[in-house]
């Protein structure tokens, strides 16, 4: 709960889910459907919920290759092997890129 807590208090402090929202939601609202207000509300709620959805999937996902990964060290390593292969490539090519 310690962990929801914060996460709903970064949400309601965090400026960039405002700005999205003052930014998004307002194209699909129609004055000639309706109250503004309660379009904007009710297309809030609806990001809200498929977000929910779609966070409770990955969650479960995340939570099954987490277990895979458990369950067999072998692929932990070479998954482990691979990723450090790919950020040292990454900073040679930093390093031999020019700069601007």
């Amino acid at each position: 709960w310690k962990a929801y807590r914060q996460g709903v208090l970064v949400d309601l402090l965090n400026p960039k889910a405002a700005i999205f929202f003052m930014a998004f939601l307002p194209q699909f609202v129609r004055p000639e459907h309706g109250a503004v207000p309660l379009q904007l509300l009710v297309l809030g709620v609806l990001v809200v919920v498929v977000a929910i959805i779609i966070e409770c999937i990955v969650v479960l996902l995340a939570a099954r290759a987490t277990q895979a990964l458990r369950a067999n060290p072998a692929i932990s390593q070479w998954l482990d092997r691979a990723l450090g292969s790919m950020l040292i490539a990454l900073g040679i090519r930093l390093g031999l890129s020019e700069r601007l």
